[in-house]
């Protein structure tokens, strides 16, 4: 039985950088909240026909951030800047990871669903294709690492 009493909509969510609150939350599409247990394969006694899968640990995919191109002056934009100008000195300019929050919210703007992702840091900064023979938005995507995620609500 589901605790949902509407069909749960996927374009009603929200990002919240914790540090930076009110600050770059609109976004056009979230990607990657997705974690899996990785698998050692073992034979056991010569036996070739049987197989056995020992856990090792959990894996995370980037998180993925996709928006309408917005201005650069925003703390969470110069951030992500700064992150991925460093070039991974990271003994002169220490990585300085953020919590993110990704809220799915129901048509009363109340959160059905929470995901809080720890230590965060961009490794990358995307534009889309600019084609002139297009009549397309123009999509800045922002990919985050990230150290482990959980499910809140």
């Amino acid at each position: 039985m589901s605790d949902f009493k509407e069909p749960v909509l996927s374009f009603r969510f929200s990002v919240e950088i914790v540090s930076f609150p009110g600050d770059d939350t609109n976004w056009q599409s979230v990607k990657g909240i997705t974690k899996s247990l990785e698998t050692e394969q073992i034979h056991s006694g010569g036996d070739a026909n049987s197989a056995y899968h020992l856990p090792k640990h959990t894996t995370y995919e980037d998180l993925v951030l996709e928006r309408g191109l917005v201005g650069s002056k925003t703390n969470f934009y110069t951030w992500c800047q700064k992150m991925i100008d460093s070039g991974g000195d990271f003994w002169m300019n220490s990585i300085s990871p953020k919590e993110i929050n990704v809220k799915l919210r129901n048509s009363s703007n109340i959160p059905l669903a929470s995901w809080n992702f720890k230590n965060a840091y961009p490794i990358k900064i995307e534009m889309s294709e600019f084609r002139a023979d297009k009549d397309a938005i123009a999509i800045e995507t922002i990919t985050l690492k990230y150290s482990s995620f959980t499910r809140l609500i």
